[in-house]
């Protein structure tokens, strides 16, 4: 046959080739547009349309699944377990189709099946966190705590920010501190800082100490936030001992200069040399209406500042919101003394140093002179002898309202260089 003949013949079979191919695409490419703009609709009935039109699509049967597993009002375990299924079927690769998928199957009470799919989600992918962290939980249900704690460790490691849910998890299912630290938190400062907030919360003084000197083994930098509220816990449990070593632990730690105790007094910075601490045994400070705190570099009794208080002269004020807790032994005798100067004082009720016991006030509780108007830097002194059961007393400025109807409190004054001594260990006043 000529070539010329054949020419047409040829461009015909490519025409019509190349026509249904093109139909093809466009029906396929509708299809999958028809399929997706259902999958992308809130109703989960057009995500079954969007079945029917493309079954082979994985997500949208994962979709479907987790619906039909969450949904509060169309919820249907084995059903999703079916589209799960389908979901694995269609894209075994997916870790997360495998996790829900054995999460479905735990909830129907199939462990077995559940476990392997766990396993098959992690051979997927082996350096997941979710995936650690889900297979975990699971294993901790199952009471199969080693594996457990082993999936949580590997989970954590990953994933830091797991680590308080890590915590609480594993002390629920077993209370046990060394456990705890040696097979689920990674050897990290911030892991045993998460451990020492939590047990601190449980209100676990052994374990708690036991994460503490962990931490600071770790990182000999002080946590303050961490060491008082743990002091804090310890004191309220009245564990003393342990509370006034952990304390005195952060206080050799603190990375700020300046020396935080003077000589052999119990209190303190007592020059209020550094910020307020707001808690342990350190100065706490309680904002109050009508009064001002802060500290003052030219207006000091020594050292480098002073604390001050200002008064607006728009309460009659019942005041005591600059205190300390500080650590004292029964039945001792001591010497307290401190300094204040006073700018116009107003009304007849002033500024004091208040000394008390705030287990029982009927076994101490001592207030230094009235100081009113304005005066020099003044020492204040006062000696005492504690009870048989005091352990620990408060020290704080205070101002008892008046009974005036001139009552509203104004004025200034400086707090320095506060000291408790035994009176064995005197300190000799300064001047």
């Amino acid at each position: 046959m000529p070539e010329g003949s054949a020419n047409p013949a040829r461009r015909w079979t490519v025409a019509v080739v190349a026509t249904v191919a093109a139909l093809w695409f466009c029906y396929a490419g509708g299809k999958h547009a028809l399929a997706s703009h259902y999958a992308a609709s809130p109703d989960f009935r057009n995500w079954e349309r969007a079945t029917r039109i493309e079954p082979e699509n994985a997500e949208i049967w994962y979709r479907l699944g987790r619906f039909r597993q969450l949904d509060f009002d169309n919820a249907d375990n084995d059903l999703a377990i079916s589209y799960y299924r389908r979901a694995v079927q269609l894209n075994p690769r997916s870790p997360y189709y495998k996790l829900d998928l054995a999460s479905a199957l735990e909830t129907a009470g199939n462990d077995r099946e559940a476990d392997s799919n766990f396993q098959a989600a992690q051979a997927a992918y082996p350096i997941s966190a979710e995936v650690s962290w889900k297979y975990g939980n699971f294993l901790l249900r199952q009471n199969r705590l080693p594996e457990a704690y082993a999936e949580i460790h590997r989970a954590v490691m990953v994933d830091p920010k797991l680590t308080p849910l890590a915590v609480s998890r594993a002390w629920h299912s077993e209370p046990d501190v060394h456990l705890l630290l040696d097979q689920i938190l990674p050897d990290t400062p911030e892991a045993y800082s998460d451990a020492l907030a939590f047990l601190a919360g449980e209100q676990n003084p052994t374990a708690a100490v036991e994460v503490w000197n962990r931490l600071i083994a770790k990182d000999p930098h002080t946590d303050w936030r961490r060491a008082c509220a743990l002091t804090d816990m310890l004191v309220a449990q009245e564990k003393f001992e342990d509370a006034g070593k952990v304390w005195h632990q952060a206080v050799t730690l603190d990375a700020v200069p300046g020396s935080a105790y003077t000589g052999n007094s119990l209190v303190y910075d007592g020059g209020f040399e550094k910020d307020i601490s707001g808690g342990g045994l350190g100065w706490r400070q309680t904002d109050v209406l009508g009064a001002d705190f802060d500290f003052d570099s030219d207006a000091k009794h020594s050292g480098s500042r002073s604390a001050r208080l200002s008064f607006d002269g728009t309460k009659n004020l019942s005041y005591d919101g600059l205190y300390q807790s500080v650590l004292v032994s029964p039945s001792t005798h001591y010497r307290f003394q401190g300094f204040l100067r006073t700018d116009q004082i107003s009304t007849e009720s002033g500024i004091r140093f208040e000394i008390l016991d705030p287990k029982d006030q009927k076994d101490l509780d001592i207030l230094t002179q009235n100081e009113t108007g304005s005066a020099p830097w003044t020492l204040e002194q006062a000696e005492f002898t504690t009870s048989s059961q005091t352990r620990l007393i408060l020290i704080r400025i205070a101002r008892k309202p008046s009974v005036r109807l001139d009552n509203k409190l104004r004025g200034t004054v400086w707090i320095d260089d506060i000291s408790l001594v035994p009176l064995a260990g005197k300190l000799e006043p300064k001047t």
